[in-house]
């Protein structure tokens, strides 16, 4: 009706803030059909499908109060308790995003129609999604002795694990008087020198088992095994012969018992985690009584050689390291490049050279794309694809724009949605990305100014930050 439009267009006004004295008759309009992203699985979001007008460069704030009012819900600036009885019973309003040709909505619609050449003689197909949340800060855990290098969140469950330079490891878990509080649940002294890299992975096989990896400073690399049920952590194996200076990253399979590790002179290895017999360890322990590097935890272990070593693989430190299927691994080097490999040939598939460092990198798993953090305050995205003819791709620019403003220390991609990452850079900040934009969604300073961040990891809704302020950060995003 006339009165309905009239309301609409009011409140798509109010919303962008315009100037009420006249501009309301001025305005151009364009037309527009509002789409339900098909990601969404609330189809309760849906509006009607016919096109309607709107002012033609209303923006991302504007076009959320026109679903919520479509959606007889409550618009921003409407206050429930007022004088209309009616608006009481309304639910609270959606935040929601935009994209116009798959690109996320930064501009007013026209500008954006014109930017991707759509004729605004016919209607503008713009589809809507509820807004990604800006992190909440959600408590803290106890201070540790020495910085935190390493957080990963056990699969499924709400128990975090990291590693420290005092050569801990240690696991805890939300309070259960106060949700906000981080408990240390076992805290255990598995390396001598400081821990640099962690890896955590369900154990195959055995319910309420998870395999835990970590690397060190002093050369050397274990794997414990931590149960649910029981709350313990018992040593598994010790990883030897592989390699030849410090251990810079590793990663465990998620589909087979291997575990890849990089260290500080480029070297790669492939290890299985299925433990030797009895006689298979103890042929491999020349002196079994004789303490080794590194060798001060309490509880026995395994000795495990590796199945394969790339010696040679990056010709400088490896910063990253992580499985692409069962049997190629991609890794990002100080030697400005990301390689992906073939672990049964150790053929390099492909070579994807830069132009700076690369400190932290990971692949999503919904797509061939790797983000990679450097020290130039920027994330570059990569298309690692080895076939021929590929179709297809989530990369939308190949770079986003630089927003840090220290070396980015960690990058990981949300479980959740394919196109969302997060990064955490020296600078003590948490980013929330959408790769349709080239901005950040959200910036959270997560750590004082002073303090660095070193590692992030998504755990459900959550996100945990860790760095040379000794406190794990929790938020809810």
């Amino acid at each position: 009706t006339s009165d309905s439009s009239t309301r609409f267009t009011t409140i798509t006004m109010t919303a962008e803030n315009r100037n009420q004295s006249g501009d309301e008759d001025e305005s151009e309009e364009v037309r527009v059909n509002l789409v339900l992203d098909p990601s969404v699985s609330d189809r309760s979001l849906e509006v009607p499908a016919e096109s309607i007008a709107i002012p033609s460069e209303i923006r991302r704030k504007g076009l959320s109060a026109v679903i919520n009012h479509l959606l007889d819900r409550r618009v921003d600036g409407e206050e429930s308790g007022s004088d209309d009885d009616e608006n009481d019973e309304k639910l609270e309003p959606i935040n929601f995003d935009f994209l116009i040709q798959g690109k996320l909505l930064r501009t007013g619609v026209e500008t954006a129609a014109r930017r991707y050449g759509l004729s605004l003689e016919e209607s503008i197909e713009i589809r809507y999604f509820p807004a990604q949340r800006s992190p909440e800060e959600s408590g803290e855990g106890e201070p540790f002795p020495d910085w935190i290098s390493g957080i990963e969140v056990l699969d499924k469950t709400n128990i975090v694990a990291t590693v420290s330079y005092d050569g801990n490891l240690r696991l805890h878990h939300r309070s259960s008087d106060n949700e906000k509080k981080l408990e240390i649940m076992v805290s255990n002294n598995v390396h001598e020198g400081p821990i640099k890299c962690l890896a955590t992975s369900p154990d195959k096989g055995n319910e309420n088992t998870f395999l835990i990896a970590t690397g060190s400073l002093d050369q050397t690399l274990v794997t414990h095994k931590y149960n649910t049920k029981t709350q313990t952590l018992e040593g598994h194996a010790r990883y030897i012969g592989g390699h030849k200076s410090s251990l810079s990253c590793v990663n465990i399979s998620t589909s087979s018992n291997q575990l890849l590790s990089g260290d500080l002179s480029g070297g790669i290895c492939l290890w299985s985690t299925n433990t030797p017999s009895s006689e298979e360890n103890e042929a491999m322990n020349e002196a079994p009584n004789k303490k080794r590097k590194g060798e001060n935890v309490q509880i026995e272990s395994a000795t495990i050689k590796p199945d394969t070593v790339i010696s040679c693989g990056h010709s400088s430190q490896i910063s990253g390291i992580t499985w692409n299927g069962k049997d190629q691994a991609v890794t990002g080097s100080w030697d400005h490049s990301v390689k992906v490999w073939d672990l049964e040939s150790q053929d390099c598939l492909l070579t994807l050279n830069g132009s700076r460092v690369v400190s932290c990198l990971d692949l999503s798993t919904k797509s061939p794309v790797v983000a990679t953090g450097h020290p130039d305050c920027t994330i570059r995205l990569w298309d690692i694809r080895t076939e021929e003819n590929a179709e297809g791709s989530l990369v939308a620019d190949s770079t986003l724009k630089q927003s840090h403003k220290a070396w980015i220390s960690g990058i990981k991609w949300s479980p959740k949605d394919p196109y969302v990452l997060a990064s955490t850079s020296h600078d003590g900040t948490l980013k929330i990305w959408d790769i349709r934009s080239s901005l950040p969604l959200h910036t959270v300073r997560t750590h004082a100014k002073e303090e660095k961040s070193l590692c992030l990891s998504f755990g459900g809704e959550w996100i945990y930050t860790g760095g040379t302020d000794c406190i794990i950060k929790q938020y809810l995003c």
